[in-house]
């Protein structure tokens, strides 16, 4: 008992709660993170393309590769021909193929 006691402490002095929806978090900032991308609607990065925005930088980066006119990427399988403007549509089409 002495031990599953000890790991119950260790785990309660380690861990933060969301007061929002009681997510677990393992430090004060990986919860600020969780409230600033699950409960917050404030999104800083905009699109200098179109009026689309964003919680983060990644996701504004991979939302500017859709502006592209032409299609950057394209299936290495004989004889597909697919294309696609983003990485990520190419590798969901390689999961496909």
């Amino acid at each position: 008992y002495r031990t599953e006691s000890i790991f119950l402490l260790s785990f309660l002095v380690n861990h933060v709660t969301c007061a929002l929806c009681d997510t677990v978090c393992t430090s004060v900032s990986s919860l600020k993170a969780h409230i600033r991308f699950r409960h917050c609607d404030e999104r800083p990065f905009h699109c200098h393309l179109c009026d689309s925005s964003f919680k983060n930088a990644y996701d504004l980066h991979k939302h500017v590769e859709t502006h592209n006119d032409s299609d950057a990427y394209s299936c290495d399988v004989e004889g597909c021909g697919f294309t696609s403007r983003t990485l990520r549509t190419l590798r969901q089409h390689y999961k496909r193929v």
